[in-house]
């Protein structure tokens, strides 16, 4: 994920994405006009949040009407819990809406996002959310955090926050970079889930005697 954030900025904040010979944009000469924002691609526009996603309201799953399941349950500040049905299908990304405000969360599997979240949707037809993640990881949203007796992100307000916004097809091509490392970190993260569930089953037996290293080495 580093390295997608790393060049996530080298394409869309220091606007050395690759040319039409390949080269990096910017540095090598690349076309640049003035906005808002400061100078930026030519063909870029600045925009809002609102334009390129929408914030959808999660929906309340109380601990007792949770069934144990395959599906995550994702609250403000994380995975909650577990149920047997999912409201968003995969891959998608969370972010905080009352409770840890801000927090933005990217989820691999179907999900069960609950009432203190939003969860996004493509406005610009894109491929993939990557691109909208890293957006909003870049974003500071505890500062829209709204004035009321339970604090939480206003959603207006997260929309109004000015992004630049670069052509669909640079999108795509980044999402497909994108994809192929989260995929490994899925891979990883899978591995990782696999070994630890075999060292605590093997741990226990191996301390009682139950079976020996030679052993343990067959299994592995």
């Amino acid at each position: 994920e580093k390295i997608a954030q790393t060049l996530f900025k080298h394409w869309f904040i220091d606007f050395e994405f690759p040319n039409d010979e390949g080269k990096p944009y910017k540095s090598s000469g690349g076309a640049m006009v003035a906005s808002e924002l400061g100078d930026i691609p030519e063909g870029w526009r600045v925009g809002t949040i609102g334009e390129i996603m929408t914030l959808n309201y999660g929906k309340s799953l109380i601990t007792d009407n949770r069934v144990n399941g395959q599906y995550l349950v994702v609250g403000s500040s994380g995975v909650v819990g577990t149920h047997n049905e999912y409201l968003v299908k995969a891959p998608g990304i969370v972010i905080g809406r009352k409770g840890t405000i801000g927090k933005v969360i990217w989820l691999e599997n179907n999900f069960y996002p609950i009432d203190t979240t939003f969860f996004v949707t493509d406005k610009l037809g894109c491929n993939d959310l990557y691109f909208h993640y890293f957006i909003l990881k870049n974003q500071q949203f505890e500062r829209l955090i709204s004035d009321s007796a339970v604090p939480g992100l206003n959603r207006d307000m997260a929309y109004s926050v000015e992004i630049i916004i670069p052509n669909i097809s640079l999108i795509n091509n980044f999402s497909l970079l994108a994809r192929s490392l989260f995929n490994k970190k899925a891979n990883n993260e899978n591995q990782i889930q696999t070994l630890t569930k075999t060292r605590d089953a093997l741990l226990p037996k191996l301390m009682s005697g139950q079976i020996r290293v030679k052993e343990v080495e067959s299994l592995i």
